[in-house]
């Protein structure tokens, strides 16, 4: 029980630090991942990817998941944070939640 306490405490702890977290280095690469598969399910990339070259699209698609994995997880609570390093189905929530909540801005910024 001690080892629980003192894993969800230094979690709370690398938390904390809203610049660059522990756990949100370790969620970046998921977070793009993620960013990855909802554009490729997305209608409006794949009508928009019609008119792209492949290295554009390529490039486009780099520019916008970078952007995400970059702010997504700016806005999430400590506790969210806490609870993704430790559940496996929070974690998945949080980072589908990041991504559609940043998606559309990095996608709008990219595309300009």
């Amino acid at each position: 029980m001690a080892i629980i306490a003192l894993l969800v405490g230094s979690i709370f702890v690398f938390a904390t630090d809203k610049n660059s977290t522990l756990t949100q280095k370790m969620l970046k690469p998921v977070v793009e991942q993620g960013c990855k598969s909802e554009l490729n399910d997305s209608k409006i990339w794949k009508s928009a990817a019609l008119f792209m070259s492949s290295e554009r699209q390529s490039s486009v698609q780099k520019q916008i998941c970078g952007c995400v994995s970059d702010h997504a997880l700016n806005d999430v609570s400590v506790k969210e944070l806490a609870m993704a390093s430790v559940s496996e189905e929070a974690k998945n929530s949080l980072i589908k939640q990041a991504v559609l909540n940043s998606i559309k801005g990095c996608a709008q910024e990219a595309l300009k």
